[in-house]
């Protein structure tokens, strides 16, 4: 069986380019897909399942949540790659958490009796490692003057990097040109041996993916213990309420209080001047992404989809949504926040802040209306 590990720091888009992948090649492959989330909640798993080239009912797709497959997940990481192994899988793709450290991961994938590892694909964001990362420089600094005892996000962003051998430098289009140069140019001062390219919307050469020549490591030579995500203070809170989010608090607290500790947020969730959709939100550093997703059941139930439907339909949607909240049925939100611990604390303190009020409730069922600065028009890509 060959094996192909996503790794890169969280929101470098990993989940994006996976999704594409099996959509354009999905077909003519055997696919299995392992993707872990550092979180509880479910998000990419649910996300990779929508293509529904690979799932968890024909034995095709694992989902491993809450805790890095570099740690606590890692014993049963080893046995979901056997278990692809003896069911046929051909190739089997692994997209690790944000925080797992890759050195981990490739030692239980190679412990695997029958598999190949072809490649070690480290995505990262061209925005953030231009902006949050000097373009680079601050990383071969770290790598050149390492500090042991203080270990933080940057040093395995590095790690990812050096174990790889192929490196994509993802969002490629919002850089401008002329940094991409510079970006590649410090790129391949970290990981000299890697592949480089520049890819959008995770539209990456399938060549590199399915046709690399087996693995023979990056650059990293030290394995010393991981520890997981713990070892660089990097862990999550998953905030769940059934209340529609106030769309301007939502904006401004994004816009205008989001910390530095903060580094990815993720999950599903409703505004109150949009009770029909199901919205998918991504945030990664400083670049934060709404998406339409599906329609509300209760929604359609109502009429408010704009989907016709049969008697027997509506009896159908009444007994899915029995025991749903009584006021907002199968609506509501579930957001993974990942960062420092006391970064989280304050976030998401002021997070749960953003859900309506008594009144602002009542007022969205008087059919009220609520400022929303988010754009509404969808672009299909």
């Amino acid at each position: 069986m060959d094996v192909t590990f996503f790794t890169g720091f969280l929101g470098s888009g990993k989940t994006t380019t996976l999704k594409r992948l099996l959509r354009e090649h999905g077909d003519g492959m055997s696919f299995g897909v392992i993707v872990n989330d550092l979180s509880e909640l479910e998000v990419d798993g649910e996300l990779i399942g929508m293509e529904e080239r690979v799932s968890v009912k024909n034995g095709t797709l694992a989902v491993l949540n809450n805790g890095s497959i570099s740690g606590e997940k890692l014993g049963s990481f080893a046995g979901e790659v056997a278990r692809m192994k003896q069911g046929g899988i051909r190739h089997l793709l692994v997209e690790a958490s944000g925080a797992s450290h890759p050195a981990a991961v490739i030692d239980a994938i190679q412990s695997v009796a029958g598999t190949t590892l072809r490649a070690v694909i480290a995505m990262v964001d061209a925005r953030a490692l231009l902006h949050d990362h000097g373009g680079g420089l601050d990383l071969v600094e770290r790598l050149t003057s390492p500090a042991e005892d203080d270990p933080c996000a940057a040093d395995l962003l590095a790690s990812q990097l050096q174990s790889a051998s192929v490196i994509a430098l993802t969002k490629a289009d919002l850089v401008p040109e002329s940094e991409l140069e510079r970006l590649l140019r410090s790129l391949h001062a970290i990981n000299p041996t890697a592949t480089l390219t520049a890819c959008v919307y995770g539209k990456l050469d399938a060549r590199l993916i399915l046709e690399s020549a087996p693995y023979r490591g990056g650059v990293v030579e030290q394995r010393p213990d991981q520890g997981g995500a713990q070892r660089y203070d990097i862990g999550t809170t998953v905030v769940r309420n059934s209340r529609p989010l106030h769309p301007q608090r939502f904006h401004t607290l994004y816009r205008d209080r989001l910390g530095l500790g903060i580094f990815r947020s993720k999950g599903f969730i409703w505004f109150a001047s949009r009770p029909a959709d199901v919205l998918l939100w991504n945030q990664a550093g400083g670049a934060m992404g709404l998406e339409w997703l599906a329609t509300w059941r209760i929604a359609i139930l109502q009429g408010e989809g704009g989907v016709p439907l049969l008697q027997e339909e509506k009896e159908h949607l009444r007994k899915v949504l029995r025991d749903s909240d009584p006021l907002f049925g199968d609506r509501g939100n579930e957001l993974t926040v990942i960062g420092h611990a006391m970064d989280r604390a304050v976030f998401c303190r002021e997070l749960e802040e953003c859900f309506c009020t008594d009144e602002e409730v009542e007022h969205w069922r008087q059919g009220g209306s609520f400022p929303d600065p988010w754009p509404t028009r969808i672009r299909e890509t």
